[in-house]
């Protein structure tokens, strides 16, 4: 009921003239002249996304690769093979990188099959418009499972100090404070209030589709629908391709390298992290929300099943009380 009434108040606060909701299509929406547009956050299962749009369905990408091999010279947009894959010649992991693409007719010449960026704003207002529209999805995982995969990758990549401790980084020393709620909102500096979180509630109800790593397989499933993206025509490529996809799925990609172990529910660094990703928690919690409602149109025929199946289980519990 909360995230209907999130949805109804969404649509009813949309205007014409905000670039947010005229450069990005409503997540309902099934048709139209848009690209899939990736809203990237870190660790949360975003190059093992990127290379299954890439490796397994080979797609045209718009993120931080296409800049390589001498390409942020390039005064024209063109498509470039680069690790045996197709990029639009652009940067849009950075600011500077998407106001560059926009210069260069990045929305007019709609290169790209798939754009990812983590600059949710910038990407929106100068990549898109309402003519050519993104289409947003999100890949999400618990925000504490992700504030320590992000401590070990960090410390993997030598960003931190090795004898910094998780309670200490969780204290404030390299932690991001709420990123998510943070990038999709542009807060990034002061305090945070929960008029950005029901901000970010907002635009993920009404613009985006959401999937989780922790579910990885239904996700991509969704993926595939909301975008459009189908398996070759051809039965042997589409069979090969679908295995590529199940073995991204099953393996990931930029895994950390070492094994490290989860803080303990009430511990000190527990309660950190808590403290430091509270919105982003309670923004989590809500999508698990908004992925059962997406259900009905994006996910399944097997999902589907599965919880008509349990609606069915707990009638007849009720039934025999």
């Amino acid at each position: 009921k909360k995230v209907d009434a999130v949805i109804s108040q969404t649509a009813s606060n949309a205007t014409r003239g905000d670039t947010i909701w005229n450069h990005l299509s409503d997540s309902i929406e099934d048709f139209g002249n848009f690209t899939p547009f990736f809203f990237h956050v870190p660790r949360n299962g975003g190059q093992t996304i990127k290379d299954i749009v890439g490796q397994c369905l080979e797609k045209i990408q718009a993120s931080e690769v296409g800049i390589r091999d001498g390409h942020n010279e390039d005064t024209q947009l063109q498509t470039v093979i680069i690790d045996e894959m197709k990029y639009v010649n652009v940067d849009t992991s950075s600011k500077e990188g998407i106001e560059r693409a926009a210069v260069m007719g990045f929305e007019h010449q709609q290169l790209a099959e798939m754009v990812t960026s983590s600059y949710f704003l910038n990407a929106a207002k100068y990549l898109f418009s309402a003519d050519r529209q993104g289409r947003a999805f999100i890949m999400l995982r618990h925000p504490i499972d992700r504030a320590v995969s992000m401590f070990h990758y960090q410390k993997s990549i030598g960003a931190l100090d090795e004898k910094l401790s998780l309670e200490e980084y969780a204290r404030g020393n390299g932690i991001e404070n709420n990123w998510i709620v943070r990038f999709l909102t542009n807060a990034m500096e002061g305090e945070l209030k929960k008029s950005h979180l029901d901000q970010a509630k907002k635009i993920l109800s009404k613009k985006f589709l959401v999937g989780f790593l922790d579910d990885a397989d239904e996700s991509l499933r969704r993926l595939m629908k909301y975008n459009g993206w189908h398996y070759d025509e051809d039965e042997t490529k589409a069979l090969t391709q679908e295995d590529c996809v199940k073995k991204h799925v099953k393996e990931g990609s930029n895994s950390n390298p070492n094994e490290y172990e989860m803080p303990r529910k009430g511990s000190q660094s527990h309660a950190l992290l808590s403290w430091q990703t509270q919105y982003d928690i309670k923004l989590y919690e809500f999508s698990k929300q908004l992925f059962e409602i997406q259900t009905k149109q994006y996910g399944s025929k097997e999902r589907k099943k599965e919880i008509k199946k349990r609606e069915k289980e707990k009638n007849k519990a009720k039934q025999k009380l």
